[in-house]
């Protein structure tokens, strides 16, 4: 663990991140439906640019989709 992680201000930006793009663990079919959008409309904007700065928002968002769909699949 990193002691030097300060978790009051990583709750606070998780909470915010999460009121612009809610982005959590995909339990359900209707979780699932809404990171295809979520993607999709990222995907729209950072296209196959690596360097734009959601590229790797991309990549975990991608992540938990392919995880739910070998779980559920």
């Amino acid at each position: 663990m990193n002691p030097s992680i300060d978790f009051q201000r990583l709750t606070s930006a998780w909470e915010m991140l999460q009121s612009v793009a809610p982005i959590a663990h995909i339990e359900t079919e209707q979780d699932y439906e809404e990171a295809i959008t979520l993607l999709n409309s990222i995907l729209d904007i950072v296209r196959d640019d690596c360097l734009h700065p959601l590229y790797s928002f991309v990549s975990i968002i991608g992540d938990l989709i392919e995880t739910y769909e070998m779980k559920d699949g």
